[in-house]
């Protein structure tokens, strides 16, 4: 329960820094910030392996690269699912998947000490 509580409130917060520093990310309200959170969490674990199994062949050519619009595809997905949260375009998608990644490895390494 812990680690589903930890990863809930970092990828929260990650997703708020993000929308701060991104102009076209934007982020409503806390209920918008949670429940995108928590759609974003599903994605992840739903639908991300499906999409990562079908482009398998495209990861191995592109040396693993190809993860990175992988990852945009899943945000931009949970972005159009929650309202009162937004992101416009899918190349700001795939950035702000980035960032989100940097952010969320950093607050792991910091707040997980297990």
């Amino acid at each position: 329960m812990r680690r589903i509580s930890l990863f809930i409130v970092i990828n929260a917060l990650s997703l708020f820094i993000v929308s701060k520093l991104m102009s076209s990310v934007y982020i409503g309200s806390l209920a918008s910030l949670i429940v995108l959170t928590i759609i974003f969490g599903c994605l992840n674990v739903i639908v991300k392996p499906v999409i990562e199994f079908f482009s398998l062949p495209i990861t191995l050519l592109s040396l693993g690269l190809f993860s990175f619009v992988i990852n945009g595809i899943v945000l931009k997905l949970a972005f159009n699912i929650v309202p009162g949260a937004s992101i416009s375009g899918f190349f700001n998608s795939i950035l702000a998947a980035v960032l989100l990644t940097i952010a969320n490895t950093v607050f792991y390494n910091v707040l997980d000490k297990d």
